[in-house]
C-alpha cells in the first residue's frame, strides 16, 4: 500500500455505521451524560455505554470529543434561541421570556458553564435579549431606556439562578437564630419562615414584577 493509500485508509471509519444508533442520540445521550455526571464524564467510551454501542460508531456518526462538544453546544443555543413569549399585553409577554430564559439556564447548569467556558454567553443569551427588546418597542422603550431594562431583566435573572445553585451545592441550610432578632421577639413565625430555605420561585416573581413596576412605570 502506498503512503497517498494508507492516509486515505486512515480517515475511513474503522467501523461500519450502526443502525441501533443516530447521530441524533448521540447528541442526546452525551446531553444527559454531561448533565447527570458533568462536563468531565464526557468521554467516548462512557457514551458509548450508554448507548450500548461500540466506541468506533461514534466517532463514526460524530467524530472526535472536541467535535462532540461543539455540536452540544450548538444545540444548547439552538434550544435557548426557542423564545415564544406567550399572552396578549407586552409586560406579559416580558415574564414570559424572563421564565423561558431562567427555566433553560436551571435545567442545564453543566452545559450553561460550558458554554460560558468557550465564550458563547453572548450567544446564549442574544435571542431572549432580541424578544425582550421587541416588547419594550411596543410600549415605546427603545434605545438606551430598553437597554437598561434588558439588562436589569436579565441580571435579576441570573442572580437567582447563581442563588438556586449556591443553593443546591450547600449540604445544610443555616437555621437563622432568633437571639439575632431581639427587637422582634413577638413574631415566631417571621423567624421561623426565615430560617427555612427560601422559595426561589416566588422570590423571583416578586423580584420580577417589583422591578417591572419601575422599570416600566413611565
Amino acid at each position: 500500500m502506498t503512503a497517498g493509500a494508507a492516509a486515505a485508509a486512515s480517515d475511513q471509519p474503522s467501523a461500519p455505521r450502526d443502525p441501533r444508533v443516530t447521530r441524533a442520540a448521540v447528541i442526546a445521550a452525551a446531553m444527559r451524560l454531561v448533565e447527570e455526571h458533568g462536563v468531565e464524564a464526557l468521554t467516548m467510551r462512557r457514551l458509548a455505554e450508554e448507548l450500548g454501542v461500540a466506541v468506533t460508531a461514534i466517532y463514526w456518526h460524530i467524530g472526535n470529543r472536541d467535535t462532540l462538544v461543539d455540536l452540544l453546544l450548538q444545540r444548547l443555543l439552538e434550544d435557548m434561541g426557542r423564545i415564544k413569549p406567550r399572552g396578549r399585553q407586552p409586560r406579559t409577554r416580558i415574564t414570559s421570556i424572563a421564565r423561558v430564559l431562567r427555566a433553560g439556564l436551571l435545567a442545564r447548569p453543566h452545559l450553561i458553564a460550558l458554554a460560558d467556558q468557550r465564550g458563547k454567553t453572548a450567544a446564549m443569551f442574544q435571542p431572549a435579549q432580541a424578544a425582550l427588546a421587541a416588547e419594550l418597542a411596543a410600549v415605546g422603550l427603545r434605545g438606551r431606556p430598553a437597554a437598561v431594562v434588558i439588562q436589569a431583566v436579565q441580571c435579576h435573572i441570573v442572580a437567582s439562578v447563581v442563588l438556586a445553585r449556591a443553593l443546591s451545592r450547600s449540604h445544610t441550610h443555616d437555621s437563622t437564630d432568633p437571639q439575632v432578632w431581639p427587637d422582634a421577639p413577638d413574631d415566631p413565625q417571621l423567624v421561623a419562615a426565615l430560617a427555612r430555605p427560601p422559595d426561589l420561585d416566588r422570590v423571583f416573581e416578586l423580584g420580577l414584577q417589583a422591578l417591572l413596576d419601575g422599570l416600566l412605570a413611565d
